[in-house]
């Protein structure tokens, strides 16, 4: 409601357009006080007309004169209620529109408002979509951070596999080492062997070109100390075949096992087979050095009978 506005501003109002040959409406009354709500203004409007009636009445009975002539005082009733009626009608048909634009202000406010309520409700549509979408985007933070964490423990694991590879192909490398300073160690045994036989074969020739008479027996029991100390050097050769085929055997698996772990395992099999060929060629050589160095049994000369 307007703040200062009464009936009796209303009425004042509406009085004077009337009276100003205007048809009272709520514009115009708001046009004339200045101020006033649309809503205010109509039931006070309202409240004048159905006023009106009762007023107009008591004028005419004001304006009934009671010495005027009685066919002066009906002809000019019969106006005046000629007028009031048309007056009636006439604000009725402002009322009428009046009620029209009002009735289809209030639709346009409802409709306002159903789009109000519309508007609310698609907003809380997207709210409740970005809610979700919210909590969806929460979801895939974590699953993601799971997978981080998984990932993170994967290349720790990795790491340490890793480690251990290292530290596995540093002890198969200290094994091949310790492999080939094996075999170089056989090596120099059987080279030592073989030098050590050929000096005896040496010096047996030698005692036996020095003692020429003593050849047969010295043959013989050279013979049986060849044939003793071939034995012995075949079990030697036997013994140092067994070690070689059993480092063969661990470097056999050295090698396997260095296969994945290091890039230098053709290098090593080369070293290994340079070994094996000259520690092989040692072994052949050795039999056939005997072979040649054995001694020569001396001719027998005849013996001539001394003459008596």
């Amino acid at each position: 409601m307007a703040r200062g506005i009464t009936q009796s501003d209303v009425d004042r109002a509406a009085d004077t357009l009337l009276a100003q040959g205007e048809r009272p409406t709520v514009e115009r009354i708001r046009q004339f006080l200045g101020t006033g709500s649309p809503n205010t203004v109509t039931r006070l409007l309202d409240l004048w007309w159905k006023a009106l009636g009762g007023r107009l009445a008591t004028s005419a009975a004001k304006v009934a004169l009671p010495d005027a002539p009685p066919a002066v005082v009906t002809l000019a009733s019969q106006l005046w209620e000629q007028a009031l009626a048309a007056a009636q009608e006439h604000a009725e048909a402002g009322l009428e529109g009046e009620r029209s634009a009002l009735a289809a202000a209030g639709l346009e406010a409802d409709a306002r408002v159903a789009a109000a309520h519309q508007a609310a409700e698609a907003s809380e549509a997207r709210a409740a979509e970005a809610a979700a979408a919210l909590l969806t985007a929460h979801q895939r933070l974590e699953d993601r951070q799971r997978l981080v964490d998984q990932q993170a423990a994967q290349i720790l694991d990795l790491t340490a596999q890793r480690d251990h590879a290292l530290l596995r192909t540093e002890q198969l490398e200290a094994d091949g080492a310790a492999v080939r300073n094996r075999l170089e160690g056989l090596q120099q045994e059987a080279e030592t062997t073989r030098v050590a036989h050929a000096a005896h074969v040496r010096a047996v020739e030698d005692r036996a070109h020095a003692e020429v008479d003593r050849a047969r027996q010295e043959a013989r029991d050279h013979e049986k100390a060849l044939h003793a100390a071939e034995k012995g050097r075949t079990a030697r050769i036997r013994e140092l075949e067994a070690e070689l085929a059993q480092s063969r055997t661990i470097a056999i698996d050295t090698n396997r096992a260095l296969a994945s772990e290091q890039a230098r395992r053709e290098t090593l099999e080369q070293q290994l087979a340079e070994v094996h060929r000259r520690l092989d060629a040692a072994l052949q050589a050795a039999p056939r050095a005997a072979r040649l160095s054995a001694p020569r049994r001396p001719a027998v000369t005849p013996r001539r009978p001394r003459p008596r």
